[in-house]
């Protein structure tokens, strides 16, 4: 089967959309909610269907740090917007030079019994990319499927993309990644034993290793944050960057300072939500400057949620 299917999907009135979907931005939230309620209206089964990686990857044979959403928390955002089965696309070198035709007729239809399909106004598929709207709409009575189109979402009069949030993120801009997810961007990750260094000024932090190698990591900076441990919720001040202050070994680092807390954590699953960037991180004269410049991070990050 050219596709990798997680679950077992019923093809019983098949409503379908199809697209990479990372970081289920408001535009992609948009496309699944026609997805869910053309399912009701129908009493049929909402299919999303996607890809584990970056189609690209296997275009241009490379990889590079740009996820938006690990594939744990993309499952779970499809599913909390509307789709009642996922499927994941096996992108490999014979997927790559698949004709539209080819994977609307085999795929699409016979495989998945196709009734209706959501697309986005920018929806491409196949070889050449020749699987646009104009394309679906050609054969729409040859097997019997109807297509509805999805118009963008905007923000600040710009078509919200995943790639415009990766700018944002890049700029460590959280409060338009925040208007262009509704919801604000995370990190989950493994929490590691560091250089305990911080733990010899008086501010122990916990260091982050990413379980998603390709996650986009937000610019080097200080960061207002929120953290999840063990699903409760605490308030954090996170550096993304180097400590040059404290260290010398060029290791780019995600280290968070939680706020009245102080539990043995290593080994367990984290999430960081960043809600906010405070400033750049800063190469500090002395240990007292760096001392007195994070107090005033801990202070701004208080008034922050007063």
């Amino acid at each position: 089967m050219v596709f990798i299917q997680n679950q077992k999907c019923s093809f019983n009135n098949s409503i379908i959309t199809m697209g990479t979907f990372d970081g289920i931005h408001l535009g992609h939230q948009k496309l699944l909610q026609k997805l869910r309620d053309r399912a009701d209206q129908l009493s049929g089964e909402a299919i999303v269907v996607t890809y584990h990686h970056h189609p690209l990857e296997t275009i241009h044979k490379k990889t590079f740090p740009y996820l938006l959403t690990d594939c744990d928390k993309k499952e779970k955002l499809l599913r909390k917007y509307g789709a009642d089965c996922i499927l994941y696309l096996n992108f490999d070198k014979k997927m790559s030079e698949m004709k539209a035709y080819d994977f609307l007729e085999n795929i699409l239809i016979k495989k998945m019994k196709m009734k209706e399909l959501i697309v986005g106004y920018d929806t491409h598929f196949g070889k050449f990319r020749e699987g646009n709207i104009d394309f679906l709409k050609k054969y729409e009575n040859r097997f019997d499927y109807k297509i509805h189109t999805v118009e963008p979402y905007k923000v600040f009069n710009r078509i919200i993309s995943s790639s415009l949030i990766r700018d944002f993120i890049r700029e460590g801009d959280m409060l338009d990644v925040h208007k262009c997810l509704g919801r604000n961007y995370s990190l989950t990750g493994k929490i590691i034993v560091g250089q305990r260094l911080g733990r010899k000024i008086g501010f122990p932090t916990i260091n982050i290793s990413p379980l998603e190698d390709y996650k986009l990591i937000p610019a080097i900076g200080v960061y207002i944050s929120e953290v999840f441990i063990n699903e409760k919720k605490y308030t954090g001040v996170t550096n993304i960057g180097y400590s040059p202050t404290l260290k010398n070994n060029g290791i780019k680092e995600v280290e968070t300072f939680i706020l009245d807390f102080d539990e043995d954590v290593y080994g367990k699953k984290v999430e960081i939500t960043f809600l906010k960037k405070i400033r750049d991180e800063i190469h500090f004269a002395s240990h007292k400057e760096l001392i007195q410049k994070i107090n005033s991070d801990i202070e701004i990050t208080r008034d922050y949620f007063c």
